[in-house]
C-alpha cells in the first residue's frame, strides 16, 4: 500500500470525556456491575475449566482468522481430537496454538493491578510468532520480541504509522497510560483506547494484530475481569464477529476526533459487555446441564459416536449433584455387575477420555469432553446457544 499522498498525523493519547447520559456511559455502568459481580457459580471447577479451554481455543482461532488464517472451528476441533501437538510444523495450526500459549502466559503472569511492561509485550510477541516463517511468506517475525526497525503499513488502511525511531517513545507513553490509576468510571475506557493505540503504534515488524488482541486480554485481567476466579473471557469474539466493521471502527478512531474515538470505545465496550453477559451464563449449573451437556451426549448418541450404555453412564454423571461417579455408583445405572466388570467399563471410558479422574490417580470421575468425540457435540451445543460466532466456521 502506498502512503505517498497521506501525511503522518500525531494522534494525541488523551482520555475522552463521554457524556454521562450517553449509551457509552450506560455500557460502562453495566460493565462495572459485571466486574464486581460475585463469581463462583455451582458449576464444578473440573467442568468449568474444560469449557474455559474451549473458549480459549475460540479466542486463539478468532484472532488468527482476523489476519487471514482460514482454518475453521470445525477443522480445528478435528485437530484437537487427533491430538495434534502444539509444536506442529503445520504453520496455520501452529499460529493458532501460539495464541493459545500466549493466553496461558498471560493467565500465569498478569493479575489484578499488574503493571504491564515491555518485557511482557516482548514475550507475548515471541510466543505468537514462534516457529512461523517471517514475512513475506509467513506470519512469523524477522525480529521476535524486538521493536521494529523499518517502516510498516496496514493493508487497506490510509493512516500513516509512526516512524521506527518514534516507536519506543510512543510505546513507553502507552505503557505509562495503561499503568497509571484512573477513576473507576474511566478504567474501561483505558482498555478500549489502549487497543487502538497499540494498533496505531504497531511496535513489531509483524504479528501486531495478534499481539494487540492478547494485550487487550491482559488489560481485562489487569482490570480484575479475573479468569482465575472462574470467569471466561473471549474478547476477540467482538472483533472477529465482523472483521470489516473492526477495521472500519479502527479507521474511525485513526482520525483522532473525539466523537470518533468515543464511537470506537462504545463499539469495544458494548461488544465486551454482550460477550461477558452471554458467557457468564456458563456459571449456572442448570444451564450447563440442560443446554450444553445433556444435548451434547444426546447428539453424540444419535450420531453413533457413543453407545447406549455409555450414554446412560454419562447422563448419570451429568445429572449427579457434583457431576461425578465412582465404580460403586455404576450398579444403579447398568444393573448388577461384578466389581471387576465395573472397573473394565470405567477403564474403557477413561481410555476414550469420556471420563477423567477429578484428582490425579483418584477413583472419582467426571465427564471429559475436550479431547474426544464428545467435543464435536459440545461445540454443536455451544453453537446452537449462540456462544460461537458464525464467522469461525466460514471459509473466508
Amino acid at each position: 500500500m502506498s502512503n505517498e499522498n497521506v501525511t503522518f498525523i500525531d494522534i494525541p493519547l488523551i482520555l475522552p470525556e463521554p457524556s454521562w447520559g450517553s449509551n457509552l456511559a450506560r455500557i460502562i455502568v453495566e460493565l462495572e456491575k459485571l466486574r464486581v459481580k460475585r463469581l463462583g457459580g455451582a458449576v464444578p471447577p473440573y467442568i468449568f475449566f474444560q469449557l474455559k479451554e474451549i473458549f480459549q481455543w475460540m479466542e486463539s482461532l478468532g484472532s488468527v482468522r482476523i489476519e487471514g488464517n482460514r482454518t475453521t472451528l470445525a477443522e480445528f476441533v478435528e485437530k484437537i481430537i487427533d491430538q495434534v501437538p502444539k509444536d506442529t510444523t503445520e504453520e496455520k495450526l501452529r499460529e493458532i496454538f501460539n495464541i493459545d500459549r500466549a493466553i496461558e502466559f498471560i493467565d500465569a503472569q498478569i493479575k489484578n493491578g499488574t503493571k504491564i511492561t515491555r518485557a511482557h509485550l516482548s514475550e507475548i510477541h515471541k510466543i505468537i510468532v514462534d516457529g512461523l516463517t517471517p514475512p513475506p511468506d509467513g506470519e512469523g517475525s524477522k525480529y521476535p520480541g524486538q521493536l521494529r526497525k523499518t517502516p510498516v503499513s496496514i493493508k487497506g488502511a490510509t493512516v500513516v504509522l509512526p516512524d521506527p525511531i518514534q516507536v519506543p517513545t510512543y510505546l513507553e507513553e502507552l505503557l505509562g497510560f495503561v499503568n497509571t490509576p484512573v477513576d473507576l468510571q474511566n478504567d474501561l475506557l483505558v482498555t478500549a483506547l489502549a487497543h487502538h493505540r497499540m494498533t496505531w503504534v504497531h511496535p513489531f515488524d509483524n504479528g501486531n494484530g495478534r499481539m494487540v488482541r492478547m494485550f487487550t486480554y491482559a488489560m481485562l485481567i489487569k482490570q480484575n475481569f479475573q479468569v482465575k476466579a472462574g470467569r471466561i473471557l473471549n474478547p476477540t469474539a467482538i472483533f472477529c464477529m465482523d472483521r470489516q466493521k473492526y477495521y472500519d471502527m479502527l479507521a474511525l478512531a485513526d482520525t483522532g476526533k473525539t466523537e470518533h474515538v468515543l464511537a470506537w470505545c462504545e463499539y469495544v465496550l458494548g461488544g465486551l459487555k454482550d460477550e461477558i453477559e452471554k458467557i457468564d451464563r456458563l456459571l449456572n449449573i442448570h444451564y450447563v446441564v440442560e443446554k450444553i451437556l445433556l444435548p451434547s451426549i444426546t447428539d453424540a448418541l444419535e450420531k453413533k459416536m457413543i453407545t447406549d450404555r455409555e450414554y446412560e453412564i454419562l447422563k448419570a454423571v451429568i445429572r449427579s449433584k457434583k457431576m461425578t461417579i465412582k465404580s460403586a455408583d455404576l450398579e444403579k445405572v447398568i444393573g448388577q455387575e461384578s466389581s471387576v466388570q465395573r472397573s473394565r467399563i470405567i477403564r474403557k471410558l477413561l481410555d476414550k477420555k469420556m471420563l477423567q479422574s477429578i484428582n490425579e490417580n483418584g477413583r472419582i470421575y467426571t465427564i471429559g469432553f475436550n479431547n474426544n468425540y464428545l467435543l464435536r457435540s459440545v461445540i454443536t451445543s455451544l453453537e446452537k446457544n449462540g456462544f460461537i460466532p458464525q464467522s469461525l466456521n466460514k471459509n473466508n
